[in-house]
């Protein structure tokens, strides 16, 4: 795997569960199914996480990383997605403003300290954060801007909330209107399924969300 890949790995530490792979959402059984497709395949590579043949875990935990093609794009560029559940089906707009302000500091944190072992070569700096919507759902967008050496690298990183899944997609390219076309893209090719859970009867809890997933085929939450 390339640096570029290994870089969006370290970043989205990129974990996929693939559980009951025949899940699918319905009024009967609410929840959220979302499935990684590559929007481009003649653009984009699927990377291998795990080098020298080494099976997967006992439990399907794989990351989902894929890399640009040579001459495909302006230079080395890739995107990684990771999904989790999502504490809540309706995140508070203000606690996402507040993330939305912590995430530029937890990029100067990191400056610093690649700063510090790294002599200056390597430097990080936060572009932009703000609380917006992908697909209709809340989100949470981020850009930054790496240097090492003479090489610059941007990132553009998307939190979205859907429905009972939170998913984090970053993409990385040297170009930082190029990072953020490729994150649109990926996010444009998500397949979800997203059924919320019936309105409670008097007295009767409303049917408990499932969440599961699975990367490259479809991933249930």
């Amino acid at each position: 795997m390339g640096r570029i890949a290994r870089l969006v790995s370290l970043a989205t530490s990129l974990t996929l569960c693939g559980c009951a792979t025949g899940y699918v959402p319905s009024a009967e059984n609410p929840g959220t199914r979302i499935a990684v497709r590559n929007p481009d395949p003649a653009k984009w590579a699927v990377a291998q996480l795990r080098e020298g043949g080494e099976p997967r875990p006992n439990n399907g935990q794989r990351g989902q990383i894929f890399v640009c093609r040579p001459l495909a794009c302006s230079g080395d560029a890739a995107v990684g997605i990771r999904s989790e559940p999502s504490p809540t089906r309706h995140p508070d707009q203000t606690t996402l403003e507040k993330l939305a302000k912590f995430m530029p500091a937890q990029a100067k944190a990191q400056d610093v300290m690649m700063e510090a072992v790294s002599d200056g070569e390597e430097r990080m700096t936060p572009l932009s954060s703000k609380v917006t919507e992908f697909r209709g759902y809340p989100a949470i967008l981020s850009e930054a801007k790496r240097t090492s050496k003479s090489k610059v690298i941007y990132s553009a990183r998307g939190d979205l909330f859907i429905g009972v899944m939170h998913v984090r997609v970053l993409s990385v390219a040297p170009d930082r209107a190029e990072a953020k076309r490729h994150l649109d893209a990926f996010v444009a090719a998500l397949d979800i399924i997203d059924v919320p859970p019936p309105e409670e009867v008097a007295g009767s809890p409303a049917t408990a969300p499932a969440a599961l997933e699975n990367a490259g085929s479809p991933a249930e939450r």
